[in-house]
Order: C-alpha cells, then sequence, then structure tokens
C-alpha cells in the first residue's frame, strides 16, 4: 500500500477529526511514518501553517496548558471540505 504525502495525511487526519492539536497529529503521525525527517513538532507546524494559508483548515481553539505552551486545534473551513474529495 502507499502512503499518502505527510501534507496530503496532515489534512486528511485533520477531516476525521471535529477538533485536534497539533501534539496529537504528531503522535498519528510519528506511528505511520516513523522515518520520516519531516515529522517533527515544528515540521507539523510548517504543513499546518501552510494548510492554513491557503484557506483549507482554520484554528477551532487557541488555548495554554500547565506548562505555558500553547496547543491550537484545528478543524477544516468550508473550502477544505469542498477540497478533500481530491485526496
Amino acid at each position: 500500500m502507499q502512503k499518502l504525502p505527510v501534507k496530503f495525511r496532515v489534512f486528511q487526519i485533520i477531516s476525521q477529526y471535529e477538533d485536534i492539536a497539533n501534539e496529537e497529529l504528531y503522535k498519528i503521525l510519528k506511528q505511520e511514518y516513523p522515518l520520516d525527517r519531516h515529522v517533527t513538532l515544528h515540521g507539523i507546524d510548517n504543513y499546518l501553517m501552510s494548510l492554513k494559508a491557503v484557506g483549507l483548515i482554520r484554528n477551532s481553539l487557541t488555548l495554554l496548558s500547565d506548562t505555558g505552551t500553547m496547543i491550537q486545534k484545528y478543524q477544516l473551513t468550508e473550502n477544505g471540505v469542498n477540497k478533500l474529495k481530491y485526496i
């Protein structure tokens, strides 16, 4: 079975959850792509920023964790839902 490129898989995972945080995405992707160098928290944040920049996803919630790190949750936009059929 051939895997999707990581950016497309990020988009697909977001479509499967109502709200998903970048750290949750990281855990899922690290299991699916254990050898990919770009599957890091920083790399996933870059994928999320690019998907957000083109209007496919949006921030649904932003929180501050107990440790002081920012947690952002994402969901698809209406445009993202329409484009999902192409994956």
